[in-house]
């Protein structure tokens, strides 16, 4: 049998195997090969320990059991710390005490607002009891003035101007209630020949006072108000007559001549305040 052949097949077989391996085997990280020993950084705790191992020994001894007795004289206690107890106990006592005085001073101050409200509650009842006695007396007041009141305030117009045309009177009273009449050629004519138109009639007030009197009309328009003095008898009418027969703007309200009277006979009652400003 010739050997050189299996000698040429193990030999290609070899060199094959250590191919395969070369190319499996892993990359490797380089590392430094020194000739000293490393030396390793110890850790800040071990480094403490190691420097205070002596102390640390004895305090650990400490702890250990000893056998040795001392024997000693018992000391007295000091007396303040014996009082210590008391005064805390005190302490606590004032405490309760204050706490007791705010307690009552709030409940006091409970009853004062309580007693407060009560006397306002009484205040405002006697403001309502005073409020309805005004009431009744402002209805009785009501009642007089304004249900039986008969005093009453009628101005009269009567003759023919001179000069200009008066086509409205306005009556002012001195509260400033004010009237206005119109007047057309058919009253003018009746009161020129010795009628009276009524100009103004209402209620008034019983007491002297002023009556602003004014003509509007053509020439009249631009002349100032003129007023007459008035005292109202109580329960009676008030007449007042404006005569126009010497009348002309160019004198003024000076020109006009006025008059006035009361009736005999009391004036009707009426049964509301307003007055009644009819024209005839």
């Amino acid at each position: 049998m010739n050997r050189y052949p299996l000698r040429l097949l193990f030999a290609v077989t070899l060199v094959l195997t250590a191919t395969s391996a070369r190319a499996q085997a892993p990359r490797s990280a380089p590392v430094e090969v020194s000739s000293a020993r490393p030396a390793r950084e110890m850790p800040p705790t071990l480094r403490y320990l190691k420097a205070n191992a002596d102390f640390l020994r004895t305090r650990f001894e400490l702890f250990a059991p000893s056998s040795r007795v001392q024997g000693s004289a018992a000391q007295p206690v000091d007396p303040r710390f014996l009082s210590y107890r008391g005064l805390l106990a005190d302490i606590a006592a004032a405490k309760d005490s204050v706490a007791a005085s705010a307690e009552a001073r709030e409940r006091q101050a409970l009853f004062t607002s309580v007693t407060d409200l009560a006397q306002l509650e009484r205040e405002l009842d006697q403001m309502e009891r005073v409020l309805a006695a005004q009431q009744t007396r402002l209805a009785t007041l009501h009642t007089d003035f304004s249900g039986r009141q008969r005093t009453e305030l009628t101005v009269l117009l009567a003759g023919g101007a001179l000069a200009g045309r008066v086509d409205s009177v306005v009556v002012t009273l001195e509260d400033g209630t004010g009237v206005v009449t119109g007047l057309d050629d058919t009253q003018r004519r009746s009161i020129k020949v010795g009628g009276l138109l009524e100009v103004y009639r209402g209620l008034i007030e019983p007491r002297e006072q002023v009556v602003e009197v004014r003509f509007i009309g053509e020439g009249w328009s631009a002349v100032a108000s003129g007023f007459v003095r008035i005292a109202p008898a109580r329960d009676r009418v008030t007449f007042v007559k404006l005569d126009l027969s010497q009348a002309a703007p160019a004198r003024g309200m000076a020109s006009v001549s006025a008059g006035t009277w009361h009736s005999d006979a009391p004036a009707p009652a009426r049964a509301s305040a307003d007055a009644d400003q009819a024209r005839p």
